[in-house]
């Protein structure tokens, strides 16, 4: 079983702010194109609101030939508000429902959430500006693509609700990254993508009622929310919504299925590289509290009362509060467990199937420890496969685990990851073992955990991994060594080489575009069904099973799109079973007596009520008053 305790992600974050507009610079373009689409007019949703708001989009025409065979049009509605303007005294603040007035433009988009840089893979690109990528604190909006026209008057698309990652610091639903058009194009579903405040702006809490914290959380339920109400004036399916996203995004999702605030709100999910489990996913009240203590003292705002010190930050320029975070303190936002949202630590509500009952494709790719390996040996890690030798891998191990890091510990992780047939060669690069580790800690080994407590509790699980090494790589085609990386399974599930607007860009190769079709295939299958094997079937692929126990089966994301089963069994053995055993022979006796203390108040308040109330329910329903 995992524990809550993990290593600080900032000074990984902070590298990153450095890393990407390099890269950006250093793309290479590619001239070939598949596809083109362009505006050709204006299509309109009446909103059932008392005002019975007209909202006006645009249509794009899709063509695309040789891979997808599809000449449709496609309708967009980009930069639709959900919720009022979180600025002023709702900054810090839980949403409010945006009241509609008047009739509404979402003809092009509008701002990203303010945060400490911009990550768009595909846009704002040197000689290529794109238009709407500003940011700013009033950022609550949304993109709907529609199929154009209908699919049917009397039947409703099927729908999936994107949300972004980026470490809940970066990113953006209006993010050129996540254009939906070749998916919906392809599949007739309706794709909506979802902005949320990020950073301090959406999760600075002070650990009472004043600021709850979550606040980004929120926003994406309210978006939900807004989607159940409205989405089928643009002819969707409120009854079949499907939350997916990737890395924080996928967390997010995970969260969802957690909290009983978005009950109803959903009836699939997709995870791509993240969930509740992994460590970058959530933080226990008192760190974040802690953390947000030091920023606003940092700003010279009282500590000593929650209200005053909320003013003074309410107070603040935005621009301000987001260069402090970004150059001072580091406040790096997290969701939290609140009681309210998250009503316990995500490993102990998985533990007790405290989760929705509900159809999951949940999945990690095959390098996934590459991006933060990378990050470590930057710049020179761009051009060529860096390499380490034993000594240099004992020396930044520590820095490199999530969790606690007993020197017992820390061996323990040392003996499983060195080769150890090469290890009396002092010069032996040992690099692969750093790119195992994160791989295994951080994404693969957590949703292990997760898929196991699911399965157990009779959701149906659909589980991959992404095995295919990208030709291109999403971090500007530079770096030909990181193979199935975090992040770059984004390129399939969006068709980017099938996306005109990206023709510059992007260069996969033409097994790589019918393999992106699959990709999209089972992506809309999921959304449509709950299953990735139907309505539409597979070329000539293996059908993806679904994950149970003991067979362990999972889909092999790859041009051959073939099965496996077990996936990295040994490694997330080690984290699952053995590490916890070596977390508690290290840990100091109050650090146990602690953990003992925690256990019996979720026996107490959680299990024993959970357990009175069902008991309650039996004697109801077994045990009738027989009185007249």
């Amino acid at each position: 079983m995992f524990e809550e305790v993990y290593a600080d992600p900032g000074t990984m974050i902070l590298k990153v702010s450095q890393v990407i507009p390099l890269i950006l610079s250093l793309m290479k373009f590619s001239t070939t194109t598949a596809a083109t689409a362009h505006v050709i007019g204006w299509p309109k949703a009446t909103l059932p609101d008392p005002e019975g708001t007209v909202i006006t989009g645009i249509t794009v025409k899709y063509d695309e030939p040789d891979f997808l065979g599809v000449n449709k049009s496609v309708d967009a509605y980009l930069g639709v508000r959900y919720a009022e303007p979180p600025v002023g005294a709702l900054r810090f603040q839980d949403p409010n429902p945006y009241a509609y007035r008047g009739n509404y433009n979402a003809t092009e988009d509008q701002d990203m959430c303010l945060q400490m840089m911009v990550l768009d893979y595909l846009t704002d690109l040197p000689g290529n500006p794109i238009e709407g990528r500003d940011m700013g604190e009033d950022c609550l909006f949304l993109s709907i693509y529609t199929p154009s026209p209908k699919v049917s008057k009397n039947v409703r698309a099927p729908v999936m609700v994107w949300i972004h990652g980026g470490g809940y610091l970066i990113g953006s639903g209006s993010s050129h990254s996540y254009d939906g058009v070749p998916l919906v194009a392809m599949s007739d579903i309706i794709v909506v993508a979802v902005n949320y405040r990020l950073g301090v702006f959406g999760f600075l809490t002070t650990g009472d009622d004043v600021a709850p914290g979550n606040m980004g959380m929120k926003d994406q339920i309210m978006a939900l929310k807004w989607v159940q109400e409205n989405i089928e004036a643009f002819g969707g399916d409120p009854g079949r919504v499907t939350i997916a996203g990737q890395s924080a995004g996928g967390a997010s999702v995970s969260l969802h299925m957690l909290s009983p605030l978005s009950e109803g709100l959903f009836h699939r999910a997709i995870m791509q590289s993240g969930n509740a489990i992994c460590p970058f996913a959530w933080s226990p009240m008192d760190v974040c509290v802690e953390d947000a203590h030091e920023f606003a003292a940092s700003l010279n705002c009282t500590t000593h009362s929650s209200r005053l010190m909320l003013k003074c930050l309410q107070e603040v320029n935005a621009d301000v509060l987001l260069q402090e975070q970004r150059y001072g303190s580091g406040y790096f936002a997290k969701p939290v467990v609140d009681g309210h949202f998250l009503p316990d630590n995500p490993i102990e509500m998985v533990k007790r199937h405290r989760f929705q009952n509900l159809p999951t494709l949940i999945g990690t790719n095959e390098d996934e420890g590459s991006n933060n390996a990378m990050y470590q040996f930057f710049p020179g890690s761009l051009f060529s496969k860096p390499s380490m030798n034993i000594s240099e891998f004992r020396s930044i191990l520590p820095r490199n685990l999530w969790y606690a890091k007993d020197p017992v510990e820390v061996t323990a992780v040392e003996q499983w990851y060195v080769d150890w047939s090469i290890a009396d060669n002092e010069t032996a690069d040992q690099f692969d073992a750093l790119i195992r580790l994160g791989t295994d800690q951080a994404f693969a080994c957590p949703t292990e955990y997760l898929v196991r407590g699911l399965q157990s509790a009779g959701v149906e699980v659909y589980r991959y991994e992404m095995t295919h090494d990208p030709s291109w790589s999403l971090f500007g085609g530079v770096p030909k060594w990181m193979g199935a990386a975090h992040g770059e399974d984004i390129q399939y599930v969006f068709a980017w080489d099938l996306n005109p607007s990206f023709e510059r860009v992007v260069g996969q190769t033409d097994e790589e575009k019918f393999m992106s079709i699959e990709f999209m295939r089972y992506w809309s299958n999921f959304v449509k069904s709950g299953n990735p094997n139907e309505p539409i079937g597979s070329r000539d692929y293996p059908e993806w099973p679904k994950y149970t126990m003991p067979d362990q089966e999972y889909k092999q994301l790859s041009l051959n799109m073939t099965n496996g089963r077990a996936m990295r069994a040994s490694s997330c053995s080690f984290w699952l079973n053995h590490w916890p055993d070596l977390h508690y022979l290290a840990a100091p006796p109050d650090e146990l007596y602690s953990d003992w203390q925690d256990q019996y108040a979720r026996w107490r308040d959680t299990d024993m009520n959970d357990w009175t109330s069902e008991f309650e329910k039996y004697k109801e329903n077994q045990c009738p008053d027989a009185s007249p």
